[in-house]
Order: C-alpha cells, then structure tokens, then sequence
C-alpha cells in the first residue's frame, strides 16, 4: 500500500488527504502531522472568537480529528511536528509533542501545507507575557486571555487582522491604539479607499498613530509599555499584527525550490521540484492571472482550492491549478472593503501603464430605503482598457459585488466588456445603473 505523509492539519493539508484518500481508497495510507493541537480550523474567524460571537474554539473547527479518523480513513496526529524529512530514504522523523518521543514515518508521497508564521518585530521584551500574534486557535485563546484583564490594548499592524482585531477589542470596550510604521493603513489598497478605513476606524474611538517604530516592550515578566521613536505608550495587553512570512524551513531540508517570493515554488499540479513531493496553501507561490507570474498571497480559499489540486493528483488525476486574483473582503466595524487584482501601487511597480478612476453611487435605487454609498475603483490598461484591478468600501453590498469583478479578471475582461454586462436590477439591491456599471462606464472613458 502506498502512503502519504501530510505536514500540516489545516485547509491545504487536510483537503490534499481527503482528497488522496478518496481516489485511491483502499489503495493508499494518508497521514496527517498537525503541530499544533487543532486542526481544520477556521482562522479568519479568530476575531470573532475574540469577541465572543463564535463562543468556544472548539466551535472554530470544521470537521473533528474523529471525523477524519473513522468517516475519510485518515490518521490524524495531532500535536505531532515533522522534525526531518529524508528523501533518499523516504520516511520523515516526527516528535510527539506531548511526550517529546521521536519516531519515523515512511511515505511514498509528500504533501507540505506548512502555512505560514506571524512575522515578529525583533525587538527587546518581545518574550514578556501578554505580547501576542495570531495564527493558530492557540493563539487566539492566548490573546484572549491577555486581553481579559486591563485596558489598554496596542496593535502592531494595520493589515486585516489588526483591524479585525480592534472590531474584536473594541467590542470588550477596550481602549485600543494601533501603532503603524507607514502613513497608510492597508498598504495593498491604494490611498483613496485605506483613507476612508482609517476614518472609520478612528470614529470608533481607536487612536492610529502613524510613523512608529517600535523599539522595545517593557514591564515586570509582562507587558507594560511599548517604546517608540516617538515616546512610550501604556499597554496591557500587545498583538503583533505586521502580517506573516511563508514557513518553508523544512522544504528546504531537502532542496525544495523556494520562489522569488520566499514561498515554495510550485507547478501548476502544486508539484515542487522534488518527485512525488507537493505543496498548497500558505507555505507556497500561485500562479498571479493579471500579473502572469507567480505570487504569495496566502488566503484560505487558495489554501483550499490548492490543496485538492495537490491531492487529485496524488490520487491519479491529471488537474491543474487555474491560478488567482488576489480577492479579498474584510469587515471593519460597519464597512465592508474588498480587493481584487491589482492596486494601483501594484500595476505601476509590475510595468503596466496603468490609470485608476474613482466613483462613489449608492448600493441600492433612491425609491428603497437602507441604501448607503459605495465608493468603487478600477485600475485598467491605459491603451487596451482591459481592467487589471478593483476596490471597494462600503457599509453593503460590496462583499458580492467585488465577486463580479473577480470573475472578469479571470476573463481578461475591458471596462467596455463590463460595461456590456447585465447585471440583475431590483430597488430592494441595486440601482438600474450598478456601481460595477458606473465604474466601468468611467474607466472606459480613460
């Protein structure tokens, strides 16, 4: 019987081994190695488990270790960490973390879904109690009980999660400060639509200070203060939010390609440049359609969608990864943003002739009551119109609407062809002429 081994229990690794294991059924051994001690975990609800809207981390978790087990003949290891892989003689070393025991495990197949680790300051005091990042469902119940006593709570960040996070803090009527290196928050959408995040975030009372250097973290075995190039600011309670790094140490053990991003460089059947070695998820590059090349953004969509690729291959299938665009949506207090392509910033650094247009229309017609402003932006070609990127904010009707513009990037679509969409109309959602329309109407004007 063949066998395969799978480092790392989340979306990339457990959906590669259902899917193996599914294909070849009676045919093949699947093995899952999880260091920590969950598994298929939702970590884009981490803030609202924070908050207290999802109630236990137990709730954060899919589908159970157990139901692995007995209904997709998987074993499932938890609180295992893969050590050592050995190549040559086709078996990895593992230590259960529990007992600190150390064992070997042959495999025929080699599926790294490694994910991605929090990136760290480097700065002194890092190590006090109550200073924290958030990854892993541990991590989230570490933040949660280093916020539960105090007040005063600073985030290093202001990426998604450090501003999903002070939603989460703010909720536990927190007193909350983001200290943030560059002027901008959101530095993956352009200046237009993360000014209006920051004026949102501001008016729930969160102070943004921009321009920070963090130097060091004081106090008495736990957090007290945060030094900076600009004074010292009081904290009970720290999260690290300055985005995460691609965790490829142990593909390198072996040779693994690492890509121009720093994450694992993959074919378009999520193979490495090792035989019967794969990899998806967090941990590894995707094909960039509008860019042509490869990227590193790490999404659990993509982790998934990466994941049953790898694992319909190992399973005998010929199946290749269509590639992404880079959408994202994000809930800040009462606005929705979204993103997909590429920003202006992005267009203009990757050679494009790029121009960005700007509109603002409402979500729903005039004649029904609830609709609100969405401010939409395009970035497209300058000679061809073809549209290379999109952003939108707004309090509804963005979350969906950012999926249209998805969908024409993967087509390679002009503002004339978006234009020429039909679009569904009824008062209750949208006015006759869509925001999509009014933006497309604009860009392709120049």
């Amino acid at each position: 019987m063949e066998k395969l081994v799978v480092i790392g229990g989340v979306a990339a690794g457990l959906s590669a081994a259902s899917v193996a294991k599914r294909l070849k059924r009676s045919n093949i051994d699947v093995m899952v190695f999880e260091k920590s001690g969950y598994i298929s975990y939702g970590a884009c609800s981490e803030p609202y488990f924070v908050s207290g809207l999802v109630p236990r981390p137990e709730d954060l978790v899919e589908i159970s270790a157990q139901e692995f087990e007995e209904k997709r003949l998987v074993h499932i290891y938890k609180m295992h960490e893969v050590i050592e892989i050995d190549y040559k003689g086709g078996y990895v070393t593992a230590i259960d973390l529990s007992n600190n025991k150390k064992f070997t495990q042959p495999f025929d197949y080699l599926m790294i879904a490694t994910g991605a680790k929090a990136k760290a300051l480097g700065v002194p005091g890092e190590t006090l109690e109550g200073i924290c990042t958030l990854r892993t469902v541990e991590d989230a119940i570490d933040v949660k009980n280093s916020v539960s006593s105090g007040r005063e709570v600073v985030i290093c960040g202001g990426g998604y999660i450090g501003l999903e996070m002070a939603e989460a803090f703010v909720s536990l009527d927190l007193n909350v400060t983001i200290l943030k290196k560059t002027p901008q928050m959101l530095l993956n959408f352009d200046p237009e639509i993360s000014a209006l995040v920051e004026e949102e975030v501001r008016s729930k009372g969160v102070k943004i200070e921009t321009g920070i250097d963090v130097l060091a973290f004081e106090g008495e075995g736990k957090v007290e203060k945060v030094v900076t190039n600009k004074g010292e600011v009081k904290a009970d309670a720290v999260l690290i939010a300055k985005g995460a790094t691609p965790n490829v140490d142990i593909a390198r053990q072996i040779g693994i390609k690492i890509g121009s991003t720093g994450a694992i460089a993959v074919d378009e059947h999520q193979r490495t440049n090792i035989d019967r070695v794969y990899a998806g998820g967090d941990c590894a590059e995707a094909y960039h359609i509008v860019l042509g090349k490869p990227a590193y953004i790490p999404l659990g969509t993509t982790a998934n969608k990466t994941g049953r690729i790898a694992g319909e291959n190992i399973g005998g299938l010929d199946t290749k990864f269509g590639g992404i665009v880079g959408t994202a949506v994000s809930k800040i207090f009462d606005l929705e943003v979204a993103r997909t392509g590429l920003s202006l910033r992005e267009a203009t650094k990757n050679g494009f002739d790029a121009y960005a247009t700007n509109i603002s229309h409402r979500s729903r017609s005039k004649h029904y009551p609830g609709g609100c402003p969405i401010t939409v932006q395009f970035i497209a070609e300058r000679h061809t119109k073809r549209l290379l990127g999109a952003q939108m904010i707004g309090k509804e009707g963005v979350a969906h609407r950012i999926d249209v513009i998805a969908a024409a990037l993967h087509a390679g679509m002009s503002a004339d062809d978006i234009y020429g969409l039909d679009l569904a109309y009824a008062p209750p959602f949208a006015p006759v002429w869509d925001p999509i329309l009014v933006a497309a109407n604009k860009a392709r004007k120049g």
